[in-house]
């Protein structure tokens, strides 16, 4: 099961009495750190995980093995960003991260993550009169696995993606594998 980390504070808001209100939400966003810290930590570190959750923008998709939402059951999680400003005329969704629990890599559950996103991105957008991309900086040992996804290359560089650029610690020698599905031309 998907759940949206913007739905999932709406409930919160919506069915609790206005004095546990900030301190459910706190202990949510602690909780979502959690997680990413522990399936990320080893690859990307604990700034990069930190910047990312902290800006307002972002949002976090999980999928979870159960009907109702339980941390604790999600195996696997994703940073995005829907983005309309300075995009040249498109629809962006950046995904900033994706990952899953190490002890249910390659078992699908990425995979049902990205499917469910891109599906609900398409009903999202499915009456938007401009260009819809997914884009992405992908690591060098999964770039095949969004090229079978259907992703492709685009770029070697960040100097064109500010967004992505923002939350990277940028280094002009190191090669970025940018990559962009086309939801809708």
């Amino acid at each position: 099961m998907i759940f949206y980390s913007d739905k999932i504070e709406a409930n919160i808001i919506d069915n609790n009495d206005v004095s546990v209100i900030a301190d459910m939400i706190d202990q949510f966003r602690e909780d979502v750190n959690m997680l990413f810290t522990y399936f990320a930590f080893s690859i990307v570190g604990l700034d990069y995980i930190q910047n990312l959750l902290n800006h307002s923008s972002n949002k976090v998709v999980f999928y979870c093995t159960e009907d109702e939402f339980v941390i604790r059951k999600c195996m696997s999680a994703m940073i995005y960003s829907k983005q309309t400003r300075n995009t040249g005329g498109c629809i962006i969704y950046y995904i900033m991260m994706i990952c899953t629990q190490p002890e249910y890599k390659n078992m699908g559950f990425g995979k049902a993550l990205l499917d469910s996103f891109v599906e609900q991105v398409r009903k999202e957008t499915q009456n938007a009169n401009v260009p819809v991309k997914i884009i992405l900086s992908s690591l060098d040992h999964v770039v095949s696995y969004y090229q079978k996804y259907g992703f492709e290359v685009v770029d070697c560089s960040m100097e064109n993606y500010p967004y992505l650029r923002r939350f990277e610690k940028y280094d002009e020698t190191k090669i970025y594998t940018i990559m962009e599905l086309v939801v809708r031309p």
